[in-house]
């Protein structure tokens, strides 16, 4: 990443929050090339982030959840707020420790505690209280599916592959209960430290963090995108999340996988091919070609 020039809004918050600081990299841009995620060194050595978001609403789930949600999760397992600025839609908090699960090198054993505690990270979220988070929005199952199956046909999908999405979703999945979520939980955004001889996990970006079924995004994630082909990441995951799934929650969470399965094609035909989501979006399709069944 290019060390960045950081606009004067931003420098404002970050000398009123941290003094002199350093700016060391920009870690995310917007879909026109802007800088969104600014990486600074304060001159007392702490490594924080400046971070500007879309719109009103990713701000209003992100910094809900900082100052309801992360406290829950544990020291050093989450950002902490320390700054924001609702108008420019921009915050600052610490760093937590530690590289992306997605580009660490891990070993099968460390694989294994890595989804044990992202089980248990998981678990912490969806128990946390509901009364001050942003409720998501729920359509009508008939306008999910319409709106999936545009995309899917917006996305150049074979025409026997849309079919495998509208027979997937042409009934509407069983209501499971609504709870606290992350609503992006998955490898990207789970950190991986080592404290010693003791292997630690984080979570960062809350900014689809909102009140709905867990099986819309987080366990869906997690079960059908992540680890089909992995019943070893299943189980730990599953350990730490301190129980089974029943079997309303996986037909819910298969048909939220083919809801989603079109926008994870979308984003990534807008994001030049992203391998990962790509990845997500061909496996989804391989499970619902085979006929339901909870594993």
């Amino acid at each position: 990443m290019t060390v960045p020039a950081v606009p004067a809004d931003v420098d404002l918050l970050l000398r009123r929050t941290a003094g002199p600081y350093e700016a060391l990299a920009t870690r995310s841009v917007d879909r026109q090339g802007r800088a969104a995620v600014w990486e600074i060194l304060a001159a007392d050595g702490r490594r924080l982030f400046a971070k500007r978001h879309k719109n009103t609403l990713m701000h209003h789930r992100e910094t809900t959840a900082y100052r309801h949600l992360a406290p829950a999760l544990g020291p050093g397992r989450a950002p902490t707020l320390l700054a924001e600025d609702p108008q420019a839609l921009l915050v600052i908090t610490t760093a937590v420790p530690g590289t992306p699960v997605i580009t660490s090198a891990l070993t099968e054993a460390d694989e294994l505690e890595v989804y044990r505690q992202a089980g248990q990270l998981a678990a912490r979220i969806h128990t946390q209280p509901t009364a001050d988070a942003p409720v998501g929005e729920r359509l009508p199952w008939v306008r999910e599916r319409e709106r999936a199956l545009a995309r899917a046909r917006e996305a150049r999908l074979p025409e026997a592959d849309v079919e495998v999405l509208a027979q997937a979703t042409r009934t509407e999945p069983p209501h499971v209960s609504p709870a606290c979520c992350h609503g992006d939980f998955g490898p990207r955004n789970w950190l991986v430290r080592h404290d010693g001889g003791t292997l630690v996990v984080g979570v960062i970006d809350f900014e689809r963090t909102q009140v709905e079924e867990p099986v819309r995004r987080d366990l869906m994630r997690v079960m059908l995108q992540l680890t089909p082909h992995r019943p070893d990441l299943r189980t730990a995951f599953l350990t730490g999340y301190g129980r089974a799934l029943s079997s309303a929650e996986w037909a819910a969470c298969r048909a939220w996988a083919a809801i989603d399965c079109p926008a994870a094609l979308r984003w990534a035909l807008d994001h030049h091919g992203d391998e990962e989501i790509l990845g997500y979006a061909r496996t989804v399709l391989e499970l619902l070609r085979a006929p339901a069944s909870a594993p």
